[in-house]
């Protein structure tokens, strides 16, 4: 029998010390078996994600710690994604789980407040019922607000390596899944403060003339166990979908002097094929033409080392990098009386995120992604994030950028 208590429970707890092969990928299953035939459960913590339908399990956080070699030194953990009722849903969140720009630490290691969590978003109670839970959420855009990974069967994760992982000087790596789940009667009770209508809108977009991003979301009519994966972040949405937005992307190939680099192999964007390794890492938001829309929430970028294994690690991360900003309808955001952009260099980077070092000489700590510094909500526009080199090229894979946000997809 489920417990009516709201807390953050832990959902799923995985310790990998057999590590992976160059170019390997792994499933580990709701019960943390991987197709290695090896079960990575972490001891005497929690057995399965399976729910067996008794409750709606919301994931709110995703703690990773990373694996290292023999020499301490970060190893390709290249990517790590949710399975949500046997579905991949990498499409939304692809994390990068190697400690260089690691985008959601264990809790106790990142800077600041031993408390602070990096959220995948909020989660339902929060949103329709205020933090002390007696009323007071919102009113408004409650469906972008409660945009959380949802799921009613099970969870398992996927990893995957391009240079391989050893995990000699760390253990392994593991990877930690933490949430919310609700019992019948707590839908039930949360089913009449839940509002469907969404708008959503920025100055400067007003300012010029271009429409909020306004709808009504078809959300299923009963807020019920069964119909929990038809709310945001659930795999059974209908024609509007609304999901978190984890995503980061390697610059794949050298930047040319002086030019914006543009993390997308989109041309209409300013991208080339081969500026980044995959699908996943295209950070590039072709919206003029459509419905869909991505309220940037974070926005971070780095030097990175190259990993072990990799010919020439580490390298020198950032080299020469000098700006990053956005390209937006074709124009560098923000404009500058000098360069545009915001200036980031590998000893003084407001937009720094990943492992503290070297703006801080704190081993095994980290800085979350920064919240972007404005806002941004792209609707209706062409946009991908952009890097820019000081005159001399930065080598390729030596520049990590990170974007957090809500996507809306729309017919």
């Amino acid at each position: 029998m489920a417990d009516q208590f709201i807390v953050e429970r832990t959902f799923y707890d995985i310790t990998d010390t057999v590590g992976l092969s160059a170019n390997e990928t792994k499933t580990y299953d709701a019960s943390g078996r991987a197709q290695d035939g090896n079960n990575y459960m972490t001891p005497n913590t929690v057995t399965s994600s399976t729910t067996n339908g008794a409750v709606a399990r919301e994931v709110t956080s995703i703690e990773i710690i990373p694996p290292q070699d023999s020499n301490g030194n970060y190893e390709d953990l290249r990517e790590v994604k949710l399975v949500l009722d046997n579905k991949d849903y990498g499409h939304y969140i692809t994390l990068p789980g190697t400690g260089s720009h690691l985008m959601t630490p264990l809790r106790t290691q990142l800077r600041g407040s031993a408390t602070f969590r990096i959220r995948l978003g909020e989660p339902l109670w929060r949103v329709l019922l205020g933090p002390l839970g007696r009323g007071g959420g919102a009113s408004s855009n409650v469906p972008l607000l409660a945009s959380a990974p949802k799921y009613n069967r099970e969870l398992g994760i996927t990893v995957s390596s391009r240079f391989g992982v050893t995990g000699a000087g760390s253990g392994g790596f593991r990877i930690i899944v933490k949430g919310y789940e609700y019992t019948e009667a707590a839908l039930a009770y949360l089913q009449q403060f839940w509002r469907n209508q969404v708008s959503l809108q920025t100055m400067r977009r007003t300012l010029t003339g271009q429409p909020a991003l306004s709808f009504t979301y078809p959300a299923p009519s009963q807020l019920s166990i069964s119909t929990w994966p038809g709310f945001p972040g659930g795999t059974e949405q209908g024609s509007i979908k609304i999901n978190p937005y984890f995503h980061f992307a390697l610059n794949a190939q050298a930047t040319s002097p002086n030019l914006p680099y543009a993390l997308t192999t989109f041309p209409s964007l300013g991208g080339a094929n081969g500026n980044v390794e995959d699908l996943q890492q295209n950070l590039g938001l072709e919206f003029n033409l459509n419905n869909d829309a991505l309220w940037v929430r974070a926005w971070g970028v780095r030097g990175v080392p190259l990993p072990p294994g990799q010919t020439g690690a580490p390298g020198t991360p950032g080299l020469n990098l000098s700006r990053a900003g956005w390209l937006i309808n074709g124009d560098e955001i923000p404009e500058g009386t000098g360069r545009n952009g915001i200036f980031v260099t590998q000893g003084v980077n407001p937009l720094a995120f990943g492992q503290a070092a070297p703006y801080v000489n704190e081993p095994n700590t980290f800085i979350p992604v920064p919240q972007f510094p404005g806002e941004l909500l792209v609707y209706k526009d062409n946009a991908v994030p952009f890097i820019a080199d000081n005159g001399s090229p930065t080598p390729a894979y030596q520049v990590a950028v990170a974007v957090i946000g809500v996507l809306v997809e729309q017919p």
